[in-house]
């Protein structure tokens, strides 16, 4: 039983610490990401792609490593770390 409850304490802390890196973005990154974001995500799907992130110096040979989840997007978290 005590295994059992070992194990789950692990599984838990380790989603914890998987959610950690969205929690630690400060609310005030984020709002001053939040102009600058919405310049760039022209066709306002709440997202930048590729071609949006052509039009904006340094963005574009940044994109690949800003795109933590390889979902080939920017969502408003990850543009707000660069």
């Amino acid at each position: 039983m005590k295994a059992v409850f070992f194990l789950y304490c692990a599984l838990l802390f380790a989603a914890l610490l998987a959610a950690m890196p969205f929690a630690t973005l400060s609310a005030a990154a984020r709002s001053a990401a939040t102009p600058a974001f919405e310049r760039v995500d022209r066709n306002k799907d709440g997202f930048i792609d590729p071609r949006e992130a052509q039009g904006v110096p340094g963005l574009a040979e940044s994109f690949a490593r800003m795109d933590a989840n390889r979902d080939g997007k920017l969502d408003r978290v990850e543009f707000a770390r660069w």
